[in-house]
């Protein structure tokens, strides 16, 4: 590998941004059920860099002519300098309604009904989410005649928000990268 490579190379290594090792923030069959009241979620402790899981059930059973619908409303935090750039669901039950918004859960940012397991914040219809403390309500509206459960799994990758001059550094460097290539096939022509 010439010396151009090995310099482009570390460049671009010294400047990647790598998950940390996943974190269960909370498990249901491990640390007992979510709350299922919107006034008093459950609060988790502050997302860390890498994967931040956590494993639910929502079910719905019916009483009488009526489902009584067992929700589960938490709280997450994700810490100044970070953000959320992905979330992967896992869930497998359908006819379930996520919703994430404020952490007094009266305002929406996003909300989406049978999603399927996969990326989430495409199904939401956003990008990312940013530093802040955020409520998630998760809740099974498959209404039969016998009680519906769906256990889900979401994994939080979280990750650093790139600083301008590390980012713009590298960017720079690059761009020196390729016009040294530029012009080194550039002069080798002209002889």
């Amino acid at each position: 590998m010439n010396t151009f490579a090995k310099i482009c190379l570390l460049a671009l290594l010294l400047n990647a941004n790598a998950f940390g090792q996943g974190t269960i923030l909370w498990d249901e069959s491990v640390n007992g059920p979510f709350s299922q009241f919107s006034s008093t979620p459950t609060s988790l402790s502050p997302f860390q860099f890498g994967i931040n899981s956590v494993l639910g059930s929502v079910e719905i059973e019916p009483t009488g002519n009526n489902w009584l619908v067992h929700e589960d409303f938490f709280t997450v935090q994700v810490p100044v300098g970070f953000q959320i750039n992905a979330v992967y669901l896992t869930i497998d039950g359908p006819q379930v309604g996520l919703w994430i918004g404020n952490p007094t859960f009266s305002t929406e940012l996003a909300f989406v009904q049978n999603p399927t397991s996969g990326e989430l914040l495409p199904q939401w219809g956003i990008g990312s989410i940013p530093f802040g403390t955020y409520g998630l309500d998760i809740a099974n509206h498959d209404a039969q005649a016998f009680t519906t459960v769906a256990s889900y799994r979401l994994d939080f990758f979280v990750q650093a928000v790139p600083e301008p001059s590390p980012l713009a550094l590298a960017l720079t460097g690059l761009a020196i990268c390729v016009g040294f290539r530029f012009r080194r096939n550039s002069w080798k022509k002209a002889c």
